[in-house]
């Protein structure tokens, strides 16, 4: 009897130890998802501060339309979009790095500076990129601007992929396998539609410009929007609380 007993406390212990493991892992899974939940707002003002340097550039370009080229606030203008995206940029990763380093949580700390390093050091890398480009008008030149997209782009496809492999989310990876191939097509076909044209002729600007723009604008939200909705869809999915409850 008194073996049975002992095997009894033993499994007893046994039994309580893993209850205590589930709810550790359920605790972290939980955390996890509250931390995903975080960083999903850092998206949205990804896709904020990007309406804000388009509704800049359409007034660049309606100034610029209607009092002309010489006009002081065309400089003004167009100063404020260059340095929006990159201020602006540092400021997002600056508050929401400091928000999630409180939360210890590895992935999404990550998270954050892989896209702080993504979108800071392009931005920076292409300012720099349209300083080196040398002044004509020939298709070499014109090349040479249509490839400082490619500066833009690849680094942000290269951050939606790892987005996808850390927060483990299938949409994502497969929206930017898919988006990358619409891009590049769009990319290689050279096509140009006119943009800018508020209050007269406007410019003309690629149609892979405008897809980046999309990305940034509609697509950040997107995903910020997904990974918000997520934590209600996938913040108990392993249903720990319903095992630790029957034991």
């Amino acid at each position: 009897m008194g073996i049975g007993v002992n095997g009894g406390n033993v499994m007893d212990k046994k039994i309580e130890t893993a209850i205590d493991n589930i709810s550790l892992i359920k605790a972290v899974i939980e955390k996890t998802q509250e931390d995903f939940s975080k960083v999903s707002f850092y998206f949205i003002w990804i896709g904020i501060i990007n309406i804000g340097i388009w509704i800049l550039e359409q007034m660049t370009y309606f100034v610029r339309n209607t009092a002309g080229y010489e006009y002081w606030m065309v400089n003004v203008l167009s100063f404020a979009v260059r340095w929006l995206g990159i201020l602006g940029y540092v400021i997002l990763f600056m508050i929401f790095y400091r928000k999630i380093k409180t939360s210890n949580n590895l992935i999404s700390e990550g998270m954050i500076k892989i896209w702080g390093i993504v979108l800071i050091g392009s931005k920076i890398l292409a300012y720099l990129y349209m300083i080196l480009i040398p002044n004509g008008n020939n298709d070499k030149i014109f090349m040479l601007w249509r490839c400082k997209e490619l500066i833009e782009i690849l680094p942000v496809i290269f951050a939606l992929f790892m987005t996808g492999i850390l927060t483990r989310r299938k949409i994502i990876t497969v929206f930017t396998a898919i988006y990358s191939i619409i891009y590049f097509v769009l990319f290689m076909s050279m096509r140009e539609i006119p943009y800018g044209t508020w209050g007269g002729v406007g410019t003309r600007t690629s149609v892979s410009n405008i897809c980046i723009k999309c990305l940034m604008i509609f697509g950040m939200i997107a995903i910020g929007l997904f990974l918000r909705t997520g934590v209600k869809k996938y913040g108990n999915k392993c249903n720990t609380g319903g095992i630790s409850n029957k034991a």
